[in-house]
Formats: structure tokens, C-alpha cells, sequence
């Protein structure tokens, strides 16, 4: 019955965290971005209205400022952050999935996880993220992942 898989982290799998972190447990964040996004594109519209083309690019620009500016520091940021950790960058986990537990082991040493202790799954179409906390996951690539691990992941998921 045990299922192995392993995993890599690499910047574009933190790039795809990050996403997904965002879109699976930062949704008042995201709404908040949106909602500002909104009211610059409503702006644009009563500016538009009242003939104020110094005022339209105003809104125009923060339109388009804030979601570049916050992209382009969560890049800066996560290639930061992987620059400056050896260990990430060269660390193969193998993962080991039983009934009652994962284990998770690399040349750095191993560790042992039961399923209730898991705080979320998060699944996109490219990975599995098991957060062991708000800010601490494993990573779980499915294109390294036997068809039944996917299922028993699945499975998994739903009971969490």
C-alpha cells in the first residue's frame, strides 16, 4: 500500500505556492485587491464622465500600478528568499504516504507526519500542498505521483 513520490522545490514551484496560497487561503487579501481594482476602474468611468482626462490617468495608472507592483515584489520576493537558501535549492524529499502517516525523508534527515495533524490540503492542477501550518507546506508534484497516490490523495483531502 505505500505510496512514494518525490519533489523538488524550485522558484517556479514556490511561484505556484504562492499562487495558491493566495487563491486557497488568502481570499479576504484577494478581495481586497480586487475591490480597489474596481473602485480605480469605476474612477476611470465617473472621470471619463466629467471630462477629466488628468484625473482618468490617475486611475488609469494605479490601475494598473497596484496588481504590477504587487506581482513584481512577490517575484522579487521569492527569488530572494530562494537565492538565499542553499538547502532548498539542492534538497530532494522523497515521501513515503501510508494509511495512517507520511514520511517525508531526504539527505538532511526525515520526519514523520499523521494525516489529523495535517492543517490543509490545498490541490491545483499541478500539485498537492500539505500545510503542516499557515505558512509551512509540503509540495507534492503530481506529474511525480502514481495515478492511486493521486487518488489516495484525493481521498485525503476530502476527509481533512
Amino acid at each position: 500500500m505505500p505510496y512514494e513520490t518525490q519533489s523538488k522545490w524550485t522558484i517556479d514551484e514556490l511561484k505556484k505556492l504562492n499562487k495558491a496560497t493566495l487563491i486557497g487561503m488568502h481570499k479576504p487579501y484577494l478581495a481586497f485587491v480586487i475591490a480597489l481594482e474596481v473602485l480605480f476602474a469605476g474612477g476611470i468611468i465617473v472621470s471619463a464622465a466629467i471630462s477629466s482626462a488628468k484625473l482618468m490617468a490617475e486611475f488609469a495608472a494605479l490601475l494598473i500600478i497596484l496588481p504590477l507592483s504587487l506581482y513584481l515584489i512577490t517575484n522579487i520576493r521569492i527569488k530572494k528568499e530562494y537565492n538565499s537558501n542553499k538547502i532548498l535549492q539542492t534538497t530532494v524529499t522523497t515521501f513515503r504516504f501510508d494509511e495512517d502517516k507520511l514520511e517525508s525523508s531526504s539527505d538532511r534527515g526525515s520526519a514523520f507526519v499523521k494525516y489529523d495533524e495535517i492543517y490543509k490540503i490545498l490541490e491545483t492542477d499541478t500539485n498537492f500542498y500539505l500545510f503542516l501550518s499557515k505558512n509551512q507546506a509540503l509540495n507534492v508534484i503530481k506529474a511525480n505521483c502514481s495515478d492511486e497516490l493521486i487518488s489516495f490523495l484525493h481521498n485525503k483531502k476530502s476527509e481533512a
